[in-house]
């Protein structure tokens, strides 16, 4: 349980939002985060399969870079819309991929416990591979950060 206002409890950032085959998701500092998570809208009809995988960072920057292989939790919602809010845990992964051949519209979560993370690796974020143009993918991240207050720590840069 928290204090306050929720906005001071919780950092919220959109990471992206655009066509669904050149995901380009901003990179997050987990240095002032105890936890995190990213929260992955895709909506569209055209059926290609967009796949997401954790990599982390140096920095911000993400020239140094790899590929993330420690399993994170992660939920799902496949028929997310105005009738559907249920998200249901499903085995734990470092990428996941969003089938739009039966689902259309789905709501990914993927938790990120920094202390997965290399030495020296503090940043986090979602490559893509595939999707297609014509749908569209949105990313968030919540973060639950070390200090909280009026003024959040930033979470990109």
């Amino acid at each position: 349980m928290f204090q306050g206002h929720f906005a001071e409890n919780v950092k919220i950032t959109k990471l992206y939002q655009g066509a669904a085959d050149s995901v380009a998701c901003d990179i997050v500092d987990m240095s002032n985060f105890e936890k995190g998570a990213f929260v992955v809208i895709h909506t569209g009809a055209s059926d290609e399969d967009l796949v997401l995988t954790l990599y982390e960072a140096t920095s911000v920057g993400g020239s140094t870079n790899a590929a993330v292989t420690t399993t994170c939790p992660l939920y799902y919602d496949v028929d997310m819309g105005t009738s559907s809010d249920t998200l249901v845990a499903t085995t734990a992964a470092y990428a996941f991929t969003v089938d739009t051949t039966t689902q259309k519209n789905q709501m990914w979560v993927m938790e990120i416990d920094p202390s997965i993370l290399s030495q020296g690796y503090p940043c986090v974020y979602l490559s893509d591979s595939g999707g297609h143009a014509s749908n569209v993918c949105t990313i968030f991240f919540l973060g639950v950060p070390r200090v909280k207050g009026q003024t959040l720590p930033s979470a990109i840069a």
